[in-house]
């Protein structure tokens, strides 16, 4: 029984929050290096470190972005895209067998009118319900993302005076 109890639990939840955490390390670096980060995603601190530093920033912001910037150089700013993690394809395998089941039992309900319309309704219905826990679990915790780019390295230019 406790492993069965084990196995819906292990279904149902997001498969992204066990792999991904909340935050996501991203490397930056600059030429020349001691560049001060300043990071603008979301709760994330302000100071990012001098590089070469990892960041951590939130998965959960809506838009994130760092400036790189020293004394006697142009300051650059980069922003990152949030993007799909791969990690949320595992929410669906319980969509999967949940489809499956589903259109198992409506064939077995329509044997005799081979109503395949039917059986094909009940998968995607099943599946579409097996799968959104765990991408609902994925999005609400944050870890359905992640930013793009996940390593930065600019060379900032000199400024010149006139």
């Amino acid at each position: 029984m406790r492993n069965v109890l084990f196995a819906v639990a292990l279904c149902a939840t997001g498969c992204a929050t066990m792999v991904n955490r909340p935050t996501e390390r991203i490397s930056v670096q600059s030429d020349p290096a001691g560049a001060v980060v300043s990071v603008d995603c979301g709760n994330a601190p302000l100071f990012g470190g001098t590089t070469p530093t990892v960041i951590e920033v939130p998965r959960l912001a809506e838009t994130c972005g760092i400036t790189i910037a020293k004394e006697g150089f142009a300051e650059q700013r980069v922003d990152f895209q949030r993007q799909t993690s791969r990690a949320t394809i595992g929410n669906e395998v319980p969509g999967v067998v949940t489809g499956a089941f589903l259109s198992i039992v409506a064939l077995a309900l329509t044997w005799e009118t081979d109503d395949l319309d039917f059986v094909v309704d009940a998968y995607r219905g099943g599946h579409f319900v097996g799968a959104a826990a765990g991408h609902a679990i994925d999005r609400k915790t944050g870890a359905a993302w992640k930013w793009v780019p996940g390593k930065i390295s600019v060379k900032l230019e000199p400024v010149t005076e006139e």
